[in-house]
């Protein structure tokens, strides 16, 4: 995990800067290039970590379900707040080292950041306090989740606010490629969370 997190990181750093200068330069293409480039990395980062318990049984892996699935939510909670810290750091950079000039850019930086801290703090706590009536709840925060991603990705695509000509462009690329993001991984958490879920129910069964 630890060089899987390196490397996140480092794509997180380059795609920031990357931003910074296309919003220097007012491209749009530039900026979106470079909030592609950690939605690729990252949904990948997450495939490669929940994808192993999809094709084989838990315990060929490691650690029976039963155990992985507090692990596994740590871990995904931490891609979500990698997602979010992302956009938090993306805006206050854009809004407060350019000359692109929107209102609410650092207010909305901020509270991205927050979210991010209080979702690894939530992901830390679900691992060391894990019950079994935490895996239905994760299940269910994570579809709201997800679908509050996806409903805010189709009114930004519907409305084109990501072609705004105003300062807030730069925004609505890192909305636009955040939304895309955590619903992307919400859908991906899901199904690992549902998998493990029953090969622990399984393991439970006085028949199995």
């Amino acid at each position: 995990m630890k060089p899987m997190a390196i490397a996140a990181i480092a794509v997180l750093l380059a795609s920031v800067a990357g931003q910074v200068v296309g919003a220097a330069q007012d491209s749009v293409g530039l900026s979106a290039f470079a909030a592609a480039a950690f939605l690729g990395a990252i949904l990948r980062l997450a495939w490669q970590i929940n994808t192993p318990w999809w094709h084989a049984g838990a315990g060929a892996i490691g650690p029976s379900a039963i155990d992985a699935q507090p692990m596994m939510a740590a871990r995904n909670a931490r891609l979500l707040a990698l997602g979010y810290a992302w956009g938090g750091i993306s805006l206050l950079a854009v809004y407060l080292l350019t000359p692109l000039k929107w209102q609410h850019g650092w207010q909305y930086g901020l509270g991205m950041v927050l979210i991010a801290l209080i979702i690894a703090w939530a992901g830390q706590r679900i691992a060391s306090l894990w019950g079994p009536e935490h895996a239905k709840r994760l299940m269910a925060v994570s579809m709201v989740h997800g679908w509050a991603a996806g409903a805010g990705l189709f009114w930004l695509v519907y409305t084109a606010k990501f072609l705004s000509p105003k300062g807030d462009w730069a925004a609505n690329v890192v909305f636009v490629t955040g939304a895309v993001a955590i619903a992307g991984i919400s859908a991906i958490a899901i199904r690992t969370a549902r998998l493990l879920a029953e090969q622990a129910s399984a393991r439970q069964s006085p028949l199995a």
